[in-house]
């Protein structure tokens, strides 16, 4: 099987993350204060995620269970009821359907930046444009799972910064993509980022980047310390960390962090640039082939979306396995406005998306597949 689905898990793992998680799974847990030998692991990650993000304080890295739970957690806590909050067209359904939500609930606005307001040309107009006395959050993903898209978060965090407002960033597929330096960035900053992506984790792994502490604890439980209290520690990251945590996806994760950070994610970026840069150009001239815009010309984050003219792309990637042994991605992406927003087939796209492993002949057999399916249509 030719895997080109990185965007939604990335595949293979590395060997040394396979490893790590086995090792995890197969000897006696050592985890911080829930046994006898205690463990660093954990903290461990966090120092490693805090040299990858140029994170200050690695104390002020919550280590959660997603990208989707941590960015429900910080949706929820920060934006007032009432409020108007501003995101984007771009946004998967990991932040519409907690905006959704606090619509329903809490009667809050919500306002959707369109594919074009959210280019480096035009996010200043468009944010200021945009901004209320009542506006309470900013919510914006860094890189479009859909088209590749990448959001200039410097630009974004400095006008929330102006105004005081909170910047929520969904790191999904940002975290690995492209350079995070949320040390130099203004004002208050939450990134929120998955483990089993482009940090090549395991699935269950994830969390978010904390300006400060003052997110209010929105979970509550065991910590494995200071048991005695009867309420949840206040300090970070225990903040917002309860439970006994996935402690083999997190070893996983570690290696994986550590693997990405041996060659650096510009190297990455560059290589996945150079595959889907191969993909397009290949794909030009194809009959019925339609490829997504990607608005920021930003190739290296290893996704682009199509379409062939009158056909299902849930039909095309069924026959792109069943007959050319080729995995992609087919439909909405959980990302549903980007359709509307460009004008995109109702049933949506396939997705290409590259990854550490993937090779210049994949993308000359995906190719060689996509052009024998749109010669026969």
């Amino acid at each position: 099987m030719i895997y080109l689905n990185n965007a939604a898990t990335s595949h293979p793992k590395p060997a040394r993350v396979v490893a790590a998680v086995m090792r995890s799974l197969t000897q006696p847990p050592r985890e911080a204060g829930r046994s006898s030998g205690g463990g660093n692991a954990l903290e461990d990650l966090r120092q490693s995620l805090a040299r990858l993000f140029n994170v200050a304080r690695p104390d002020h890295i919550a280590l959660l269970p997603s990208a989707t739970y941590a960015l429900n957690l910080v949706i929820q806590g920060l934006a007032r009821p009432g409020s108007h909050v501003i995101t984007s067209c771009y946004e998967h359904n990991s932040v519409l359907r907690p905006l959704y939500h606090l619509r329903q609930r809490q009667g809050i606005e919500v306002t959707y930046l369109t594919p074009e307001e959210c280019t480096v040309e035009k996010i200043d107009a468009a944010l200021t444009g945009h901004l209320r006395d009542t506006t309470s959050l900013i919510v914006l993903t860094h890189v479009s799972n859909v088209t590749g898209a990448v959001l200039d978060v410097r630009q974004v965090a400095r006008i929330a910064a102006q105004r005081g407002i909170p910047v929520v960033i969904d790191g999904a597929q940002g975290a690995g993509t492209v350079p995070v330096d949320h040390r130099s960035l203004p004002g208050t900053v939450y990134y929120c980022f998955a483990g089993h992506k482009v940090l090549m984790g395991p699935a269950g792994t994830g969390g978010v980047v904390l300006p400060d502490d003052r997110l209010p604890q929105m979970i509550f439980g065991g910590t494995g310390v200071l048991s005695v209290l009867e309420n949840h520690p206040e300090t970070l990251p225990l903040r917002h960390e309860a439970g006994t945590p996935n402690h083999s996806g997190f070893e996983g994760l570690l290696e994986g962090v550590r693997f990405l950070q041996e060659d650096g994610v510009s190297a990455l970026y560059a290589y996945k640039k150079e595959l889907i840069e191969h993909f397009v150009e290949g794909s030009q001239g194809l009959p019925r082939v339609r490829l997504v815009p990607n608005l920021s010309d930003t190739h290296g984050t290893g996704i682009v979306s199509f379409y062939l003219e009158g056909a299902s792309p849930q039909e095309m990637a069924m026959v792109l396995s069943d007959s050319f042994g080729i995995e992609v991605r087919a439909g909405l992406h959980c990302a549903p406005l980007v359709n509307g927003a460009l004008g995109l087939p109702a049933r949506g796209t396939l997705r290409v998306s590259t990854g550490a492993f993937t090779t210049h002949d994949e993308i000359d057999s995906m190719l060689g597949a996509l052009g024998a399916l749109s010669s026969l249509m």
